[in-house]
């Protein structure tokens, strides 16, 4: 699908294909701060709408030659996106995304773009309420510069640790005010598939899992952490960085990354102070915006 859809400006829409498909990467790979989630899908779940609540149907948006937007409506409803231009782009995303007939829940990516373009589906009565929204700091560790120290205490999780890991991961949610739209079926597969790539880790005490992290998006040398979690009770006992450490090592070693991506709350005191100790440094902000 190729559409012209200004003939001053030549902006023009295309749908991801194998044609085009490198120059997307390669757009999303300079712009990897805030592409991750967009990379990541796309190594998963290739560039078109399937089962999986994270796949969905990518699209580029060019002016003139240059590819200046990409973004992708996911099952779940999420609008993943990476723009370098603000008008008319978000008229020229809305229309594309109502075409797809999945209704958007929510918007990821840059928070200035996001921002300006969550109040432009406001405006345009797409987004009712708000029902949970975030302004993210965005964290890069840059791999080779970052140290790692093994811990025994931790591992990578392995399929018969659902029973344990399920509550953690809904806790983390329900704390986070993220939504928790999963079937109990889809977030057992999301947990095999982490376990099937080595990109689940926890903190056992005694056989208890009490702490566990993972990636959120993984593409070639980059990672995105995601689902930091400690059950109330063993806080501040240094496991989340134990985690965190072990996770470090295990990028190292196992996946071969170069850079890893963090966000987090932007009044998310504890984790600013735990992500800031490993020695990563803050590079902008990350928009979590999800509603109704």
């Amino acid at each position: 699908m190729i559409k012209k859809l200004n003939e001053n400006h030549q902006f023009t829409i295309e749908s991801v294909s194998a044609e085009n498909q490198e120059p997307m990467i390669a757009f999303l790979k300079d712009h990897s701060n805030y592409s991750l989630l967009l990379l990541g899908n796309f190594e998963n779940y290739g560039a078109h709408l399937g089962e999986a609540p994270y796949s969905g149907n990518y699209k580029v948006i060019r002016l003139g030659n240059t590819i200046i937007t990409v973004f992708c409506l996911t099952k779940r409803g999420n609008l993943l996106i990476h723009s370098t231009v603000k008008e008319p782009i978000f008229s020229i995303v809305l229309s594309a995304c109502l075409e797809e007939k999945i209704p958007i829940a929510g918007l990821l990516g840059e928070w200035k773009f996001c921002h300006s373009f969550w109040k432009f589906l406001k405006e345009k009565e797409i987004i009712q309420r708000d029902t949970f929204t975030s302004k993210e700091i965005l964290y890069q560790a840059n791999m080779a510069n970052i140290s790692s120290v093994q811990q025994p205490k931790v591992r990578l999780l392995e399929i018969n640790d659902y029973s344990q890991w399920k509550p953690l991961r809904i806790a983390y949610l329900k704390e986070s005010g993220l939504p928790y739209d999963l079937s109990d079926e889809q977030l057992l597969m999301l947990f095999v598939n982490k376990c099937n790539k080595k990109i689940i880790w926890g903190f056992f005490l005694e056989g208890k899992l009490v702490s566990i992290a993972d990636l959120n998006a993984k593409a070639s040398d980059l990672g995105q952490l995601g689902g930091v979690y400690t059950i109330p009770n063993f806080r501040q006992k240094g496991y989340s960085k134990a985690v965190i450490y072990k996770l470090l090592a295990d990028l190292k070693t196992i996946h071969n990354i170069r850079k890893l991506i963090i966000f987090t709350g932007e009044y998310n005191l504890p984790a600013q102070k735990l992500y800031e100790s490993i020695g990563v440094k803050s590079v902008g902000h990350f928009a979590l915006l999800f509603g109704k």
